[in-house]
């Protein structure tokens, strides 16, 4: 199995960017003490039928080429693997990946959301779910099952940040005094010191008093009770493979995508967003803290700074991309407001959308927004100050721009 880099120049930045020809294979990264990776621990947990080759690459990771479309399927949809001192983190190879580790900083992790009572029907109250798992991660799929005692169990795969800590609820704001909502996680297990993913608690590198034995640290935000049993049947569908890419604006028009990030854990929350010429050229680009408790409220404040930005620099047909696609509707009129403050900030965006000659909007997946998410982060967690940047892009942006700039395709697993 062959391995390529390729060097590329985006401005005076040089960027080194891999591509490997096979298909039906994954990137792994082993993250933890060992450098070495217990395949035997591996292959029990993926339960393959056709078999897979293993190559070891730099810095722990390896690529993984499966017998079968199916058995790579079954591998992804599996999701991190548990090792004595070490876990395993997968994703889909695709031509471009850099092998750095900030590419295998999302894993899709299941969530239940116990005793959520939402006195809502069908659309409505999907919605109320996403609202409220949000604070967890970014939502990918819901699912509603029975439950043993008569009630749904409410479960949502969200995608989560390994290098952050889990998110052990949300104060659920609703209209009546509000209550706390715990969110329950079907992994193997995690650190129950400082909640991250990428390893157990008895190797915690964040306490180092963990370290020494028979030392215990009294801390009550995570224990057993964030597990929930892993439901198998999520783990057998075989899900279908979905592909995307970012494409370029059409001529005279400037694409502007957009993404707002609200961090339940530190209450923190931002909004970013890059435009681009029809040649996928860099015009400008932000990163703005934002005053919201709300990931839907961040996602518009997002969409706000992103208009402004364009209406100073004189755009005049602008075409909107966000992953949001409540936001979306919400523009479109797909979607009515709920409550006065939607109402409220969403006349406002409408006019706007005034100021523009033409404008078009629609939803992509976060593989096809991920410069905008890039900055949302990092909106997220900056200071109080706003950041812009006019011609030149800021550098931890550069291999996103690249990335689209190739129109290279992401991988995104459909549950």
């Amino acid at each position: 199995m062959a391995v390529y880099a390729h060097r590329y120049l985006y401005g005076q930045e040089e960027v080194y960017v891999f591509e490997e020809k096979e298909s039906c294979v994954l990137l792994g990264k082993l993250l933890g003490k060992k450098t070495c990776l217990s395949m035997d621990h591996v292959l029990d947990a993926w339960d393959l039928e056709d078999g897979v080759v293993t190559e070891s690459l730099v810095n722990g990771f390896f690529l993984f080429s499966f017998g079968s479309k199916s058995d790579m399927i079954k591998a992804w949809s599996r999701g991190t693997v548990y090792g004595e001192g070490e876990c395993l983190l997968v994703r889909k190879w695709c031509p471009g990946l850099q092998l750095d580790i900030k590419i295998m900083s999302y894993v899709q992790v299941w969530i239940q959301l116990p005793d959520l009572d939402l006195d809502l029907d069908g659309q409505g109250r999907e919605e109320a779910v996403h609202i409220v798992a949000s604070s967890a991660g970014q939502p990918i799929a819901v699912n509603f099952s029975a439950g043993g005692g008569g009630g749904d169990v409410i479960s949502v795969c969200i995608e989560v940040d390994v290098n952050q800590p889990l998110v052990s609820g949300v104060e659920v704001d609703d209209g009546d005094g509000g209550f706390w909502q715990s969110f329950r996680y079907e992994v193997s297990g995690f650190c129950f010191d400082c909640g991250r993913l990428d390893h157990k608690r008895e190797h915690c590198p964040h306490h180092p008093r963990r370290r020494n034995r028979g030392s215990t640290l009294n801390n009550s935000t995570y224990g057993s009770h964030n597990l929930a049993p892993r439901r198998e049947e999520q783990y057998k569908r075989q899900a279908p493979v979905h592909y995307f890419s970012w494409h370029r604006p059409a001529a005279g028009w400037v694409k502007l995508n957009f993404d707002g990030s609200f961090k339940g854990r530190t209450g923190r929350a931002g909004g970013g967003g890059v435009l681009r010429g029809a040649d996928g050229s860099f015009i400008a680009a932000f990163a703005a803290p934002l005053e919201t408790s709300s990931a839907l409220m961040a996602e518009i404040g997002a969409l706000q700074n992103g208009l402004r930005l364009a209406l100073k620099l004189n755009v005049k047909r602008i075409s909107i991309e966000g992953d949001s696609k409540i936001t979306v509707e919400l523009l479109t009129g797909k979607r009515e407001p709920k409550g006065e403050e939607e109402s409220s900030v969403m006349s406002y965006t409408r006019q706007l959308l005034e100021g523009f000659e033409e404008t078009t909007a629609r939803h992509e997946f976060r593989e096809a927004n991920r410069s905008a998410d890039h900055l949302a982060n990092m909106a997220a967690e900056a200071a109080d100050a706003s950041m812009e940047w006019h011609h030149h892009p800021p550098h931890s942006l550069l291999p996103f721009l690249l990335h689209d700039q190739l129109s290279m395709v992401v991988p995104r697993l459909i549950l």
